[in-house]
């Protein structure tokens, strides 16, 4: 039987501790800052949308409407009645005015139709009652998938202003 040597040496292993990290803990892949959705410039601008819960026997008439309260590329937050546990899936159509025309800028192919909406998919990270009843909810989601030429869009559409 031959002897075999490990291709490790333990001297060579560096100790990582939480305070060695180079990654800050606040863009952790394990946590999400709201504030890259409030602090985005012009994020206030209002988004008509529609939402809900994500499944693959759900069409577009069981989604509900709203508007966004804050909205950049990396999430939105929004009102709703609905409440939803942290880290559920929604599925979100965005109405952007002009969405095809806009997006025209960005692609080089044309379709028959002109379609007025895009589809996101974003993981809830917070849900808050708000006024004094609490029925109504503020709600913080964060974008999962977009498509990239999407994403263009919708952050041409804020920096317009």
């Amino acid at each position: 039987m031959s002897n075999l040597q490990p291709n490790v040496i333990n001297a060579n292993i560096e100790s990582t501790t939480p305070q060695a990290s180079a990654v800050p803990e606040s863009t952790s892949p394990g946590k999400f800052d709201a504030s890259l959705i409030k602090k985005y410039p012009r994020s206030t601008r209002k988004v008509s949308m529609k939402y809900g819960a994500y499944s693959l026997s759900a069409d577009d008439d069981t989604l509900e409407a709203t508007q966004s309260v804050h909205i950049s590329p990396h999430g939105i937050e929004f009102h709703t009645t609905a409440s939803y546990a942290p880290g559920t899936l929604l599925r979100i159509h965005l109405d952007i005015p002009d969405y095809w025309q806009r997006k025209l800028r960005f692609v080089q192919y044309r379709r028959t139709d002109q379609p007025a909406r895009f589809p996101i998919l974003a993981k809830v990270i917070s849900v808050e009652s708000i006024g004094r009843r609490g029925k109504k909810k503020s709600v913080t989601v964060q974008t999962v998938s977009i498509d990239e030429t999407d994403e263009l869009v919708l952050k041409n559409y804020l920096q317009e202003g």
